[in-house]
């Protein structure tokens, strides 16, 4: 060979070797993991970003693939291939690796066929065939995406050509799809339960959207997985403790169920189960939430700036939803704790098409009672069902039936066979509901539910003596969801309801006495709503959402109508016949929100909303722990109330998404809020709307919050700086004072920490500034009786609240075993802080030390002030099993 052809073999197998290795290293780089994050830049630094970082060598024409489009790419360790996958196919480009070049060409353009088609379907747990509420759904490297609604439907325009889909819900491993279809189809997806077990908590960089507002800036939701993370009392999960948790709202304290809404009332909050209302939510007057734990499959709550398809409260919706049950297999699980247990057995009726779902829960209490302690004449306790049926009738009609059914007792036997005291009270809700798809977009839901909460206090509970109050509610709605595309959503409906009420009446078993009391007016009303809502995002960066409710409330008789002076005395009787309709509102109310979102991980987001309420608690109990609740509609001497907020809020996912970062600004217009005349009586009162005061109120405040939602440390942070004031002119002198959900600093710490794949350490720390009361300002002695003299309304507050839960989760049951079992250590007050709701001034010191009520309050003795507390420290042990 001579020395020519020898150079040019040389150099042909230098080329060669060159082209291996570089191909080589091109199939290396497709492997490496990339993280690369832009917004808003052209297409051509996006792919020389992406050449850069996986050492590779690029090359294409910029006017043949537009390389001066502006996109968003935005990618956590994904290898190269995985992210051209993701990014060419919906800008029409193809890629190729020739000798380890990557060479970027248009795509072929396709026959005349369908520019886009709709995909639609249900998102469904695979284990157990529960829809997944919230679920994202989003065609990966782009923005087009959707999530599912209520009841796991979603619906996303697509382009016509071959996509990748991802699914991902929090908790759950993550899906890809990939789709190649021409004309519009269904899609129903099932996502798999990421490892309970599993040593870190890992929540995907697909998931970002469901951290963020999403043009829903009072919106907040609760799933199992978080609530599984934070110590509950007495280790039972509890719904409204939970949410005491997140900022903006705020319970009472201590074994009470009460909690307040960015400065509202108690009773400005409705709460739903499966969309039908339950008026009291307490077992144990507080102490436990009148809700399953484990029935629970989702809880969205907001805060004051909720849809239009929402109303009849102006501070908060709080909607619980209910596991359908298990379409797939019977499983059944438990809890057995000193305080409560409960058990759940769920399966299928017929494998696929229905299940069932049943859960029962009741006090083990007896043990606190010994025989000869001070309550040893005391009976209580309590117990609710959940039953649940999810029958699907076809691919576009499906059916819901859920029952509730709760009850407490608290009675006192007093020595004789006939003079047991006491009070109970009970809920009772029934709802029916069909979920029908007219097609690809359009989504109907059709509700009838039925709601009851009835209050008995016992004079004699063998002889049927008691004093009655109960309020019953039948409603009737429907609501359609019409996704057109993906930048218009319109929902709208109507509903129509009936509600009676008792006020409170006294039942004899003697049929002569109920002639000497008087009978309290019964109440019956109805109403009638219509709504309609728009979601229009505009762009990669607007989405604005604009609402619109027009209530209508009417009350009817029979009933006695009074009528009042300026002064509030009586001038007027007139008894109203059946059916005639002696008051009625029409009331608009408006919604509004804008949202912009100029990157990825980061939205600010303004709204107004109006709302009316039309139903109110009446009473003047200063107890957190009464279950006393008067229920009373709007009527010629009750306006109904309104609440106008504006609010300012912001959410960002700064970095990997490790952490989540949320805060708002709001302020609130109270209307036509009820006040009480000093003194008032509220219980077994014909002219009870004498005793109510009228004024108005405002609420401001700041909320922050910091979540950590990756890593074996999880958890959140929340501060709120809030003021709530009312004015009232008949009260406090016309001057401007606190009210009862005045709370001006509130901070939460919770954290959850996975030690091992079988045991969890879960951590909760409570700080909240003393609720007001009113104090006496001085001493009167008066023919030889010490009296107190008060001046302004809540002029003083009670010390500040705080209190620290522990628990410990110890799994005792190896990975993928069928019978699965834990023990949960909990210990609620961990520092035994004994936080006071009330101050009393009806006690001196007795020779002992002791503090006693005076027989006789003349005298000089000095009245000394004692406070009382709810509970101390509450350890619990609980044994939790599913198989």
């Amino acid at each position: 060979m001579s020395g020519r052809q020898l150079f040019f073999t040389g150099l042909w197998v230098w080329m060669l070797m060159a082209s291996l290795g570089k191909a080589e290293l091109f199939a290396q780089s497709q492997q490496t993991p990339l993280t690369i994050h832009l917004s808003r830049v052209p297409l051509s630094e996006a792919l020389d970003t992406l050449a850069t970082s996986a050492k590779v060598s690029l090359s294409y024409n910029p006017e043949a693939i537009g390389a001066d489009r502006t996109i968003d790419l935005h990618a956590t360790r994904k290898p190269l291939y995985k992210i051209l996958d993701q990014l060419l196919p919906s800008l029409s480009i193809e890629w190729q690796n020739i000798n380890g070049t990557l060479i970027l060409k248009p795509a072929p353009k396709a026959d005349a066929l369908p520019q886009h088609i709709t995909l639609s379907g249900y998102v469904r747990d695979s284990l157990t065939g529960e829809v997944l509420i919230g679920a994202t759904v989003l065609v990966a490297g782009t923005t087009i995406g959707t999530t599912t609604n209520g009841y796991g439907f979603y619906s996303i325009r697509l382009p016509a050509k071959p996509i990748l889909l991802e699914f991902n819900f929090m908790g759950y491993a993550p899906v890809s799809f990939p789709i190649n279809i021409k004309t519009s189809a269904r899609h129903n997806q099932t996502m798999r339960p990421a490892l309970v077990n599993m040593s870190v908590v890992e929540v995907s960089d697909q998931s970002y959207s469901s951290l963020l507002n999403d043009g829903q800036p009072g919106q907040m939701k609760l799933t199992p997985l978080m609530l599984s993370q934070l110590p509950g009392f007495a280790g039972q999960k509890d719904v409204v403790r939970s949410l005491a948790s997140l900022p903006g709202i705020t319970s009472f304290g201590d074994g009470s169920a009460l909690f307040f809404v960015r400065g509202g009332a108690a009773d400005q909050n409705l709460l739903m189960v499966d969309e039908a209302p339950v008026y009291n939510p307490a077992h144990l007057f507080g102490f436990f939430t009148a809700l399953a734990p484990d029935a629970i499959s989702d809880v969205e709550a907001f805060k004051g700036d909720f849809p239009a398809r929402y109303g009849g409260r102006i501070s908060s919706v709080i909607h619980v939803r209910t596991k359908d049950g298990n379409l797939y297999h019977t499983s059944f699980s438990g809890n057995i704790n000193p305080y409560a247990s409960n058990l759940t057995v769920e399966g299928p009726i017929l494998e696929n098409r229905s299940s069932y779902y049943l859960a029962a829960r009741v006090s083990n209490l007896n043990w606190i009672k010994p025989e000869n302690g001070a309550i040893r004449n005391f009976d209580f306790g309590f117990y609710d069902v959940n039953a649940k049926f999810n029958i699907r009738l076809n691919d576009n009609n499906r059916l819901f039936v859920t029952l509730f059914g709760g009850a407490d007792r608290f009675t006192r036997d007093g020595g004789s066979s006939l003079k047991t005291y006491g009070i109970d009270w009970q809920n009772q809700v029934g709802v029916i509901r069909w979920n029908h798809l007219f097609g690809q977009k359009l989504f109907s839901n059709t509700t009838v539910y039925f709601s009851r909460y009835d209050y008995k206090l016992f004079l004699s509970k063998e002889l049927e003596d008691y004093w009655n109050s109960s309020i019953n509610n039948l409603m009737g709605k429907t609501d359609f969801s019409w996704f057109t595309n993906n930048t218009h959503t319109i929902r709208g409906g109507a509903e129509f309801g009936v509600f009676f009420i008792n006020p409170g009446n006294v039942q004899f078993s003697d049929e002569e006495i109920p002639q000497n009391t008087p009978l309290i007016p019964k109440y019956r009303s109805r109403s009638l709503a219509f709504y309609l809502s728009d979601e229009w995002k505009w762009g990669n960066h607007w989405q604005l959402n604009l609402g619109f409710r027009l209530s209508t409330w009417r009350d009817v008789g029979p009933t006695t109508l009074y009528t009042y002076d300026a002064l509030h005395r009586l001038i007027d009787t007139q008894e109203v016949p059946s059916g005639e309709v002696y008051d009625w509102f029409v009331e608009p109310e408006p919604r509004l929100s804008l949202l912009w979102k100029p990157r990825y991980n980061f939205d600010l987001t303004l709204s107004y909303g109006r709302s009316i309420q039309y139903l109110q608690v009446v009473s003047n109990s200063t107890s957190p722990f009464t279950s006393l609740e008067v229920w009373v509609p709007a009527g010629p001497n009750r306006p109904p109330q309104k609440g106008d907020q504006v609010a300012l809020s912001m959410s960002m996912l700064p970095g990997d998404g490790s952490y989540a970062l949320s805060s708002g600004l709001y302020y609130r217009w109270l209307q036509n809020q009820v006040d009480y005349a000093d003194n008032a009586n509220l219980l077994y009162n014909q002219h009870l709307e004498s005793e109510l005061r009228t004024g108005s109120g405002k609420a401001y405040g700041l909320e922050l919050m910091a979540r950590k939602v990756k890593g074996r440390l999880t958890g959140w942070m929340s501060y709120v700086w809030s003021q709530s004031w009312r004015t009232t002119p008949e009260v406090n002198n016309g001057e401007e004072y606190a009210a009862t959900a005045h709370r001006p600093h509130s901070f939460t710490l919770a954290l959850n920490y996975q030690v091992t794949t079988r045991i969890c350490l879960s951590g909760a720390w409570y700080y909240l500034s003393g609720a007001p009361f009113t104090a006496p300002v001085a001493w009167m002695q008066y023919n030889g009786y010490t009296t107190p003299v008060y001046a302004d309304r809540h002029n003083d507050q009670l010390p500040d609240y705080h209190r620290l839960d522990l628990s410990a989760t110890f799994i005792l049951n190896r990975p993928g075993n069928r019978y699965q079992h834990q023990l949960l250590l909990a210990v609620y007050n961990a520092y035994g802080r004994y936080n006071p709701f009330s101050i009393n001034y009806n006690k001196i010191a007795a020779k002992g030390g002791d503090f006693v009520v005076p027989s006789d309050l003349s005298g000089s003795a000095e009245i000394v002030p004692t406070t009382l507390s709810a509970s101390g420290i509450v350890p619990s042990i609980n044994y939790q099993f599913r198989f």
